[in-house]
This record gives structure tokens, C-alpha cells and sequence, in this order.
């Protein structure tokens, strides 16, 4: 199968080079699992984003990553406060239910020869088991000690921290791929199955590559919802000043010329299909125009109301 991803050093052998196998990345892959005890104890709280990489198998060790968008809640002040709730992401992700049914259709690396596998609960019917080592690294945007955000920028601190999960090095591997990236408000998590032959160095390669994959395409997700709120946000804008004109007898043929060439506002979930970034964007800066464009008409009708007014109150005087 092809690499996707840039090779190794030329000091590496070409035989070395054939026992990689690889997926090859195309558009982000979200996931999303079972409820967790968090989830159903905080039933308010809207589920993380998550992405996953690809597999990466080498010998007979397999690689994923996951990455999960995080916002930190207030009283994450401290890095070890955020070391608490990075456990607990880390330790409430269904690993294998996101992947192991993929991983034994592929028969590769650690599930080639079964080291990947646990016993089911019927017999032939095997389950991939969990990896052996999950490391991980977070980088947050958190508050300050006795802070509360209204202070602005200086209310906020950048926390980070990693956990190598007994693969030495592993952790540090991520937080690295997370600040070149400028990764912030995520928890990267890579996993790996060991099946016993040491691949040396390369693991810190694979490491990189799984978790940069899963960071890029979670950091897509993420501009994707926020372009998409933006424009929920902005339609309800629009269509609120548009009622306020409708109501309005001097804007009233303006409006109407107007919302001939408009499209429909205020439908949630109208942008889930748009996946194209550029073109969010070009619809957001649409329709700021039109909303910039609506602010005057409003301002002027309101205006136009307040002498109304004045004039009325003369009159009964």
C-alpha cells in the first residue's frame, strides 16, 4: 500500500521502508462514541469533537491516534487540574469501539498474528483488545487562579502537559506535534499495539505522523462548526432586522426588492452539508455585508420612529 506520509531518512533500507503499511488520509474522519459516566453525570455539556487518524502498521505494531477538541471548564486553573481532566478523556475514550472492528478487517501489524486480538465472547469471534500504551499531550487556554475572564487576554494562561503511558518519549512526541501546529483547547491521544518486535526509532515517527493526521483533521472540524455557527448566527441577525423593517411602512418597498434575491435565513442546520471551508467563509463574509447593510436601514427607521414620536408628544401638548 502507498505512504501517504513523508518518508523516512535515505539512511533507512528499502526493505526496512516495505514493511510500513499505511491508510491513506483523505478528509477528516469524525467519530463519536457511547455516552460515558461524565457524559450522563453532566447531561448539559455538549460532546467534544473528535477525529481519529488512519492506522499505521510497522512489523507487528499498530499506531492510531485520536484527537478530541476541549474547553476547559473554569476551574481548570493549574496544570495539574488539567492533568486531571486529560485522565479522564483520555480514560472514558472507546478506543475500541472506534476502531477494532477496522483494525481485525485489515490484518495487519499487531493484528496480523493475533497480538492485537482478545478473546470474544463466543469462540472465533475475537475482539481487537485494547492498546497497550495511550499517550498523550494537552495544550489549553485556561484561566488564571482567582480569575475570572472578564479581565480579557490577561485573565488567560496556556497550560500543557503530556503523559507517555510507559512508551518513554511517546507523550513529549505529541506535545511537540501539537505546538508546531499551534494546537490549543485539544487533547491528542496516540495509541499503540505492541506485539513484540522492537521497531526502534521509527515509533517516534509513527507516533507524529498518527497524531498530526487526527490534529489536522479535528482543527478542520472544529473551523468547519465555528463557520457554521458564525452564519446560524448571523442569518438570526439578519432576520430579525429584516421583521424590524417589515414593520416599517417607509423601508417597506426597500425590503421587499430586497428579499427577491435573498436566500432563506434562520434555518439550523442548513450548513452541516457545506464541507468546503472557502466557501463558508465567502457566505460569512456575505453576509456581514448584508447585516452591515440592515444596521444602517434599521438605525435610520428607528430614528425616523424617535421624531415620529417627539412630534406625536408635541401635538398632545
Amino acid at each position: 500500500m502507498s505512504m501517504s506520509t513523508p518518508k523516512r531518512p535515505s539512511s533507512s533500507s528499502p526493505s526496512h521502508e516495505s514493511k510500513i503499511k499505511r491508510l491513506r488520509p483523505s478528509s477528516p474522519i469524525p467519530t463519536s462514541q457511547p455516552p460515558s459516566v461524565h457524559a450522563w453525570l453532566h447531561p448539559d455539556l455538549s460532546p467534544p469533537l473528535m477525529a481519529h487518524s488512519p492506522a499505521l502498521h510497522e512489523a507487528n505494531s499498530t499506531f492510531v491516534a485520536f484527537t478530541l477538541s476541549l474547553i476547559p471548564p473554569p476551574h481548570i486553573t493549574t496544570e495539574t487540574s488539567l492533568v486531571k481532566e486529560a485522565k479522564r478523556m483520555v480514560r472514558d475514550l472507546d478506543v475500541v469501539g472506534q476502531m477494532g472492528s477496522a483494525l481485525l478487517e485489515q490484518v495487519e501489524g499487531a493484528f496480523q498474528n493475533g497480538e492485537g486480538k482478545a478473546p470474544g465472547s463466543r469462540k472465533g469471534k475475537e475482539r481487537a483488545r485494547e492498546p497497550d500504551h495511550r499517550m498523550w499531550a494537552v495544550r489549553a487556554l485556561c484561566l488564571k487562579e482567582g480569575r475570572n475572564g472578564t479581565g480579557g487576554e490577561d485573565d488567560y494562561q496556556l497550560l500543557e502537559t503530556f503523559n507517555d503511558d510507559g512508551e518513554k518519549f511517546g507523550g513529549e512526541r505529541v506535545l511537540r506535534v501539537l505546538r508546531e501546529n499551534k494546537g490549543v483547547d485539544v487533547l491528542t491521544v496516540c495509541c499503540r499495539w505492541f506485539g513484540g518486535d522492537m521497531i526502534g526509532p521509527a515509533r517516534f515517527q509513527h507516533i507524529g505522523t498518527t497524531s498530526h493526521t487526527s490534529l489536522i483533521s479535528l482543527l478542520k472540524l472544529v473551523t468547519l462548526r465555528d463557520l457554521r455557527t458564525t452564519l446560524e448566527t448571523l442569518d438570526e441577525d439578519i432576520a430579525s432586522m429584516r421583521k424590524t423593517l417589515k414593520a416599517s411602512e417607509v423601508s417597506r418597498a426597500v425590503l421587499e426588492n430586497d428579499s427577491q434575491t435573498s436566500p432563506r435565513l434562520g434555518e439550523k442546520g442548513k450548513y452541516d452539508d457545506i464541507e468546503d471551508i472557502g466557501r463558508l467563509e465567502r457566505l460569512v463574509s456575505a453576509r456581514e455585508k448584508t447585516r452591515a447593510s440592515l444596521e444602517g436601514r434599521t438605525s435610520w427607521v428607528g430614528l425616523e420612529q424617535t421624531r415620529a414620536e417627539k412630534a406625536l408628544a408635541r401635538n398632545d401638548s
